[in-house]
């Protein structure tokens, strides 16, 4: 007997529902204990309740992040998937401290004062709210967006179906009225980056450019510091970019949420190590690094929603991590190495 069904993605659909019985009825449970007080096993069945819905609880949000880790978000439910896993750690949290004082009440100090125990349940309805919120933005993402019956991504995709394009030679540069854009590697695509990108260190032709019609590649043969960017102010963004960097040996970076070359957020790749960083005032933090192995084309992809920033390559997440919320930032590419650099596309997509 296999543990997960074949219909389940993962086995975090199947455990989410055991802490939220088990809660809900330990603090129906303790609200009735108040009226049936001569009932003992009311009582003691809603500390139990209470003890095995807190582990439930830890269990499903272990593997609810090891899902959201393991599984292709739609662009458009980013946020409420960092909404639901946000509110999942609360809850956790909450029955986590309330069920230690509960449990620590309910055996140990039973001659307690009655005004305080009531108090104490009470306050257990809090928890059911925190538990609603949460199955309700786990709710969203399996019947609205793709988890399910993925209703609202087909709403999204009709909206983000209204694209205005602008044409530029023979490449075409795409621009979204929300602020989205992707620039896709074709034969006009050397002048697009001369006109239409902002250069803040370095220069197009300090990079040598030249594109391959035959692979629809884009060869950068010179690689010095180089930082470019597309001047529009995003919030949340998921930017992916087509690369191979076998013959390129430094630093490339994701630039997003780009105020200037000392404040802004991006995710590099560096001697085998991909890592999600942010500098402000020119210092560098790293909020989560991992190993990986480049061979051939790679998708790398940086999504950033809310506090929440993932890295992806090859469309499988390698890092998550957590920071402040940025400031709306342009989207862009800084390069710094040796070797030559093949580029196959840049895709923006605005979150918000």
């Amino acid at each position: 007997m296999q543990l997960v069904p074949d219909w389940a993605p993962n086995i975090h659909p199947i455990i989410v529902h055991f802490p939220l019985v088990l809660l809900i009825i330990a603090v129906l449970f303790d609200l009735v204990g108040l009226a049936l007080t001569k009932f003992d096993w009311i009582k003691k069945s809603a500390l139990l309740l209470y003890f095995l819905g807190t582990i439930a609880a830890a269990v499903a949000f272990i593997t609810g992040i090891e899902a959201s880790n393991n599984i292709d978000i739609p662009a458009n439910a980013f946020s409420t998937v960092n909404e639901h896993a946000d509110w999942a750690e609360i809850t956790l949290w909450f029955f986590s401290i309330y069920t230690i004082i509960r449990l620590t009440v309910g055996l140990f100090f039973k001659s307690l004062k009655k005004v305080f125990v009531v108090a104490i349940v009470l306050a257990g309805l809090l928890g059911i709210y925190l538990l609603y919120q949460t199955g309700d933005h786990g709710a969203q993402l399996v019947f609205g967006y793709g988890f399910g019956t993925g209703n609202l991504t087909k709403q999204e995709k009709q909206q983000n179906d209204t694209v205005e394009k602008e044409k530029i030679s023979d490449s075409t540069f795409n621009i979204n009225e929300n602020g989205s854009w992707k620039l896709i590697a074709d034969n006009g695509i050397i002048n697009v980056l001369s006109e239409k990108f902002k250069w803040i260190e370095g220069s197009l032709e300090g990079l040598s450019p030249m594109f391959d019609p035959a692979e629809s590649v884009l060869m950068f043969h010179k690689t010095p510091e180089s930082i470019f960017v597309y001047d529009n102010k995003l919030k949340g963004v998921q930017v992916t970019a087509k690369i191979n960097i076998d013959d390129f040996t430094g630093e490339l970076e994701l630039v997003h949420h780009f105020i200037d070359e000392n404040n802004n957020d991006f995710l590099g790749l560096k001697d085998g190590e991909i890592s999600l960083s942010r500098k402000s005032n020119g210092e560098i933090k790293i909020f989560e690094k991992e190993k990986f192995q480049s061979n051939g084309w790679l998708e790398i992809k940086v999504v950033s929603e809310g506090t929440h920033f993932r890295g992806y390559i090859n469309n499988k997440m390698i890092v998550h991590g957590h920071g402040s919320k940025p400031e709306a930032g342009s989207v862009g590419i800084r390069i710094n190495g040796n070797g030559i650099l093949y580029l196959s596309s840049i895709a923006v997509q605005s979150l918000q």
